[in-house]
């Protein structure tokens, strides 16, 4: 079986990216009850903006915060087009706070890409932009009948002080464990360059 390069993979990626785009493209423009067809193009940018920074980060940067952008435009750009196009009850007015749940997977999906593993450092905060996020929805489809207003001037100040107990607790804790700890980008080209063992001394 004849072995490809990089490059050939690089342009099935790119295919198969674009080929999603003009899927989703036809979707909406040809969906019979989208009202207006500029308006819902907008979701349709957001999938493309999102394809080229998941094409370059898995083709050439693998960059953990590209790669967050890239799912988190192209997920939310799929959500909006399913409600433009009324695929999905309701409306974006609705769905909005979906996309601060996206953003809690994407986040976790793009530190496990680039380290291999789980760690805490990115579970943690997914896991709280998800909780927001269901908190958010139950608010826009009015499961809780006070107004959200009302609810932060209750809740705020408990909220706030649970919070800063969690990132007292956070700090104490990164300090006994390395799992905590998110490399940075350049860190991990400096720990892989491989410097020349000392030469003694010829004199």
């Amino acid at each position: 079986m004849e072995k490809h390069g990089p490059k050939f993979y690089n342009a099935v990626l790119a295919i198969g990216m674009l080929l999603i785009i003009v899927g989703f493209l036809m979707f909406v423009m040809f969906s019979e009850t989208s009202e207006d067809v500029s308006f819902a193009l907008w979701p349709v940018l957001l999938i493309v903006c999102g394809a080229v920074f998941l094409y370059f980060t898995m083709s050439f940067t693998n960059n953990s915060f590209h790669l967050f952008l890239g799912l988190l435009l192209t997920s939310s750009g799929i959500l909006f087009c399913l409600c433009i196009s009324r695929i999905i009850p309701h409306g974006v007015k609705e769905w909005w706070p979906a996309t601060v749940i996206l953003a809690g997977f994407s986040f976790f999906a793009s530190g496990y890409y680039k380290h291999r593993r789980v760690l805490f450092a990115y579970t943690f905060p997914a896991f709280t932009l998800v909780v927001l996020g269901c908190l958010f929805l139950l608010f826009s489809f009015h499961v809780i009948s006070i107004s959200f207003r009302r609810f932060v001037a209750f809740a705020g100040p408990f909220i706030l002080i649970t919070a800063g107990v969690f990132m007292v607790f956070l700090f104490l804790f990164q300090k006994r464990h390395s799992s905590f700890h998110i490399a940075d980008e350049s860190d991990a080209i400096n720990d892989d360059t491989v410097f020349p063992p000392e030469q003694g001394d010829n004199r």
